[in-house]
């Protein structure tokens, strides 16, 4: 896999109205089959509006349409606790 955008910044709107900003990397296959969207800066609350945002606005110009894409939102190290990252469901 290779880098294809790295710390992309984006807003995004939640369905109850608070504007957020994000950051994206984009990881895809050579072949361009499957993908990893990793989220950056996102509470697990506005994965699913952050991940709509991107489906409808720059997604669709990077990837093939049937490329398989895993999503990741990525949660920072807090104190005693280590980094994690949530597996995010694709239906956005």
């Amino acid at each position: 896999m290779h880098l294809l955008r790295q710390a992309h910044t984006f807003e995004y709107r939640t369905a109850s109205g608070l504007n957020g900003e994000a950051t994206a990397d984009l990881w895809i296959t050579v072949g361009g089959s499957r993908a990893v969207l990793v989220l950056r800066g996102c509470p697990v609350g506005h994965a699913s509006a952050a991940m709509n945002t991107l489906h409808q606005t720059w997604l669709p110009y990077l990837l093939r349409p049937d490329t398989q894409m895993l999503a990741l939102a990525l949660h920072p190290h807090t104190r005693g606790v280590k980094a994690r990252a949530l597996v995010l469901p694709l239906s956005a």
